[in-house]
């Protein structure tokens, strides 16, 4: 009937929001608060996703003509989840009050 619609949004918007949002998750993850641990962990985990899947949909608008757009989504999403990851292991020595080994970035995590 009709071509399918293109997606007319410029690939390089998610892409930057992809690079200013990585590095908050990112110091969330190599942050261990003594108080307000949930909202912390909770900021970290929204800005890392939305980092992420933000970095993603750059890729997928890019396609394989824009590299520059790319290489910055690509950026973007490891340091979002390399912030992810952080968070996660903080959650996990929470959770296990201790079992679990403390993040080796922070010599002050113990809990």
């Amino acid at each position: 009937m009709g071509a399918p619609s293109r997606d007319h949004e410029p690939p390089a918007a998610p892409a930057t929001c992809a690079v200013l949002l990585g590095p908050v998750a990112f110091y969330l993850g190599i942050i261990v608060p003594a108080q307000g641990t949930v909202r912390h962990v909770l900021l970290g985990a929204a800005f890392g996703i939305v980092c992420v899947l933000s970095g993603w949909r750059a890729i997928v608008i890019a396609g394989r003509r824009r590299r520059a757009v790319q290489v910055w989504a690509w950026i973007g999403i490891v340091i979002g989840a390399a912030g992810l990851v952080m968070i996660l292991w903080q959650l996990l020595v929470i959770a296990t009050a201790g079992a679990f080994p403390p993040p080796f970035w922070s010599p002050y995590a113990n809990r």
